[in-house]
This record gives C-alpha cells, structure tokens and sequence, in this order.
C-alpha cells in the first residue's frame, strides 16, 4: 500500500524542484562567470567552479554538458545583462541629446560596476571571437538598441538639436571604448601618467569627460549670427 505521505505530499513539489534546478543552475553558471574572468576558458577548472557553486561535477555536466558550453551560456549571460539594463533605461521616451547622455553615463558606470563584461569581453576577444560568433541572441538582441539610438539620430536631426549624419553603430562603439578603456588598460595607463585611474577623483572626472564629450560631438552648432 501507498504511504499517504508519498508522491507529491513528500519532500520537494515539483515546483519547488524547479526553483532549486533553477537556483543550482544559476549558481554554476555564476561561479562560471567568475573562474572564467580569473583563468580565461582554458585555464578555467571545472573543479573549482562547482567547489564555488556548492555542487558537485554531475550537475555541472548535467545543466551544461561541457566546460565549453559553460563557457558559451556565460558569455550570453553577460551580454543579456547590459542588454536589459539598457532597454531599462527608456532612452526614445527622452530627449534625443538626453537620451544619448543617459545612455553614456549609463555605459560608463555599467562597465565601472560589472568587470565580469569586460573581462569577458577580452578573453572572447583573445580567442578571435570564437565562441561569441555561435551565439545567434548577441547580435539579435544588439540591434534593438542601434535602432533606438539611431531613431534618437534622426529625431535630433529633424528637430536641430542633432548634427546630421551621425551613425548609430559608430556612436555606440565610440561610448563603449571611452566607457572601457580606463578600466581595460588601468594599470599600463596608471603606470604611464603617473596617475592611479582607478582613484575616485579620476573616476569621477573621467565620467564628466567622457559624457560630455559625446554630447559636445552629437550637439549641432549654434547657427552664426549674421554679420
């Protein structure tokens, strides 16, 4: 006879099995994310993930199936996450110049807050873009935000406020370099001016710079007064 006390009565509900597949999955690929940043995809030791995650190697192999696919789920999550943070901000319910602003300031801390991009970001780039070309949702979820900078663009453009000809695409990697480069090269960078980019003061100043150095760049000029 059945004990009353079986199937769905005993232990985990099945939703409860889900949240906690869910949260062990979570945790592997986010110890993955970190061992990836440390030791790059090669160096990166299945060991030492799921000792981080506190798992063991079989539900590591089980969610992921390879060191490899770990690594490819990470690298999408990353991108996932600036994507969303970045449809968060609303920016075509603003003012083109504010909208373009925002965006810069938000690229800007994003990368001060989250290393885990960038350093993902140029270990995928040692590897010549290998795994990042497989992922079909980076690019597709990309555009998106192109097309809303781009709509910005033209709105600015028709209303004046915008210098005409500006490209989206352009814009964006020109916000990406100067939001990225202080942080990607803060140690040579330190070491060559003599300065340490990493203090507050700097940080802080090189946020102004660079938000108002876009801005300055996408600001059309003032007509001239005639003579």
């Amino acid at each position: 006879m059945r004990d009353a006390g079986n199937g769905d009565h005993q232990g985990e509900t099945s939703g409860t099995r889900s949240r906690n597949a869910q949260a062990t999955r979570r945790s592997i690929l986010e110890a993955g994310i970190v061992e990836f940043c440390e030791h790059g995809l090669s160096g990166a030791s299945t060991a030492r993930i799921v000792e981080r995650a506190g798992c063991n190697i079989r539900m590591l192999y089980h969610y992921f199936q390879s060191k490899e696919l770990l690594y490819k789920a990470a690298l999408q999550d990353v991108y996932d996450d600036l994507r969303s943070n970045e449809a968060g901000l609303n920016i075509l319910d603003r003012d083109p110049v504010e909208g373009i602003a925002a965006l810069t300031a938000f690229t800007y801390d994003y990368m001060a807050a989250t290393p885990a991009f960038i350093k993902m970001v140029l270990a995928e780039n040692l590897m010549q873009g290998e795994f990042i070309r497989t992922i079909d949702s980076i690019p597709r979820s990309s555009r998106p935000l192109i097309d809303s900078i781009q709509t910005l663009l033209d709105r600015g453009e028709a209303s004046g406020g915008i210098k005409p000809g500006i490209d989206a695409m352009q814009l964006y990697i020109s916000i990406v370099a100067l939001s990225f480069i202080h942080i990607s090269s803060r140690y040579t960078l330190s070491v060559t001016f003599g300065v340490d980019l990493s203090s507050e003061r700097i940080v802080t100043e090189r946020r102004r710079h660079v938000v108002d150095l876009i801005e300055t760049y996408v600001k059309s000029a003032p007509a001239s007064l005639p003579v």
